[in-house]
């Protein structure tokens, strides 16, 4: 199979050094300094207590690569317009692209066949992925691997378990083809489950990276030292019950287990996605996290007081130093 990622950061750059060592042809489109990395000493996984190197095709330029049968989209929701205007040299008819990203995709009204299409105005404003990618192509994609990127071209998972990558097709499609990306991922060593409301997974997923992501950025802290500071698990639990009344109207009823979420015991001293990204001044996503639930639920008329002003006052520091527009 040809397969491309589309931006190896720590998620892109796992699923990359799995797939390379089951021989597929994988290119990954990166740029900067890991681009660099890849190209002079390869792609380096530190996996728990396994380290291998691979050598997949490295560029900056979707040309070179020429059309692919699977491209995994593992970017950060801010650059989301960047796959818009580079990602049609990869594509053919049917090739499936799998959004592998935190929050609301930009694909959700249309699948959810919403009459309001607010996730599609803010993350896809110019309405390039909708013209140029359509929606018979996507296959959701809810991922579990908290890996970092250490160093340029080096990514490293602590976990000892393999990454989780639940896989799904928009309700609002028949695709018949994420069984077979799941048996890639599988064969590569990974989890790939295809869950028949991928939907659900992508609020389940949200809901725990709402109610933490916004305030470990806003405190500097990781999970654990959050869960511990009373204060904080307050805050996190307002913003749980605030997105789940908003989840219900959209015919989402999230089967969480609250309390088991909020437990110090069941953290680990993992840097959120979101914090990593502060910590190296990246502009985050807070549009796909948590803007798009204070917007969703404007619309409902429902009142989200505590997502509303964590999200004001994350606005505010990354704007201050240039990370929010």
């Amino acid at each position: 199979m040809k397969i491309c990622i589309f931006g190896a950061g720590a998620i892109g750059g796992f699923l990359a050094s799995y797939l390379s060592r089951e021989k597929h042809e994988v290119s990954v489109v990166s740029r900067g300094a890991n681009l660099e990395a890849f190209k002079k000493n390869g792609l380096t996984l530190n996996h728990a207590d396994n380290t291998f190197t691979v050598n997949p095709i490295a560029t900056a330029d979707t040309k070179e690569v020429g059309p692919v049968d699977i491209i995994f989209i593992t970017v950060k929701g801010p650059a989301l317009r960047t796959i818009g205007l580079n990602i049609e040299p990869l594509l053919k008819n049917e090739t499936q692209v799998v959004f592998a990203m935190n929050g609301i995709p930009w694909w959700y009204d249309i699948a959810m066949g919403r009459r309001k299409k607010t996730a599609a105005n803010l993350l896809d404003p110019d309405g390039q992925l909708r013209r140029i990618v359509g929606i018979n192509r996507v296959l959701g994609c809810v991922v579990d691997c908290p890996a970092t990127v250490s160093e340029p071209g080096v990514i490293v998972c602590r976990r000892n378990t393999k990454g989780k990558f639940t896989l799904g097709v928009p309700r609002s499609e028949n695709n018949p083809n994420a069984k077979l990306v799941s048996e890639i991922l599988e064969n590569a060593k990974m989890l790939a489950p295809v869950s028949i409301d991928i939907e659900q997974e992508i609020w389940a997923k949200l809901v725990v990276n709402l109610s933490r992501s916004p305030l470990a950025v806003l405190t500097g802290v990781d999970e654990v030292e959050l869960a511990k500071n009373s204060e904080t698990t307050a805050i996190t639990r307002e913003m749980i019950k605030e997105a789940n009344q908003v989840a219900l109207v959209h015919g989402i009823r999230l089967d969480l287990n609250w309390n088991h979420l909020l437990r110090v015991q069941y953290r680990s001293k993992h840097r959120s996605s979101m914090l990593q990204d502060w910590d190296v001044q990246r502009p985050m996503e807070i549009d796909s996290i948590i803007k798009i639930v204070s917007l969703f639920a404007e619309e409902a008329d429902i009142r989200t007081p505590t997502i509303d002003r964590i999200l004001a006052l994350l606005t505010i520091k990354a704007r201050e130093v240039g990370l929010y527009s």
